[in-house]
């Protein structure tokens, strides 16, 4: 029988780190004497094309070369089938391979992955589109949205603090309604909302601490609206996971979580989106990976 993978490769992620990295993926690869083919992208919707025609192939998995932003595209067009996904980070953030406690060395994470056995994993939908880490709304995904205006100008700490601060200067509390699983809905003034398969986002800060990716469950963590001067003393509890112990955090487990709030912007694993409502729901062992 032959075993058939496609290395799905972002040459841009990372600042090329997917190309450097390559050779030595492709060493690990033969090591386990599997055939593969590489394919890469070169404009947004790539992995997600590149990923439907390996499962229209029902090629036994897709090693994908890249960042958590090329893995929310290969899961948009491999979600829900029987071909395999291995993750070799190469991105910047690299949140997903945090939730799996895999290598940042992406030949180690390759080599590791593929001699594991295969099993289910859960992915979750915002109205429908796919995602494995975290989504959700609030102050962090502001700061994060104002940080795309920075970063092609500045890098590293120098964007975010400029971000931090643009996003401070225009705080303002979210006024949503929130059901979970079916309940009726309730009015909330909030700072933040986190909604997790996983655990992290923007490379590292622990938004859902308690994220679990093959539990069937979602992680909800809510932080109640506060002032602004306050929000300086809660972003590194909130970096570290600690937030949820605060009197003003609430969390809850749950299948299915909807959130109505006009205009808000939700973020699904670093991707940005405008919307009115998110339905957010938990696919179970929807997805297959080795770890």
């Amino acid at each position: 029988m032959i075993n058939l993978y496609t290395l799905l490769a972002n040459p841009i992620s990372g600042n090329g780190r997917s190309l450097r990295a390559l050779p030595e993926i492709e060493r690990v690869m033969k090591d386990f004497s599997l055939d593969y083919h590489v394919e890469y992208t070169r404009e947004p919707g790539d992995a997600t094309s590149i990923a439907e025609k390996a499962v229209q192939n029902k090629e036994d998995g897709i090693v994908v070369v890249g960042g958590d932003g090329t893995v929310f595209e290969t899961l948009g067009g491999m979600a829900g089938s029987q071909t395999q996904l291995i993750y070799a980070p190469t991105g910047t953030g690299n949140d997903f391979v945090k939730a799996l406690r895999l290598p940042l060395d992406a030949a180690k994470a390759v080599r590791q992955q593929l001699a594991a056995r295969v099993r289910a994993l859960d992915y979750a939908l915002v109205n429908k589109t796919p995602f494995m880490n975290v989504c959700g709304t609030g102050f962090d995904v502001d700061v994060l949205r104002k940080l795309t205006a920075y970063k092609d100008r500045f890098q590293g700490i120098k964007a975010y603090l400029l971000a931090l601060k643009d996003a401070l200067g225009s705080y303002r509390p979210i006024d949503c309604e929130i059901s979970v699983d079916g309940k009726p809905f309730e009015k909330k003034r909030l700072c933040i909302l986190s909604i997790g398969n996983g655990q992290f986002i923007g490379g590292g800060m622990k938004a859902v601490p308690d994220g679990v990716p093959n539990d069937g469950l979602l992680d909800v963590v809510e932080v109640r609206a506060i002032r602004k001067w306050q929000i300086p003393f809660l972003l590194p509890l909130f970096i570290l996971g600690k937030h949820t112990h605060l009197s003003i955090a609430k969390t809850c487990r749950c299948r299915h979580i909807e959130i109505h709030s006009d205009g808000m912007t939700f973020q699904l694993d670093g991707e940005l989106r405008r919307m009115d409502s998110a339905d957010v729901r938990i696919i179970p062992g929807g997805l297959l990976a080795r770890y």
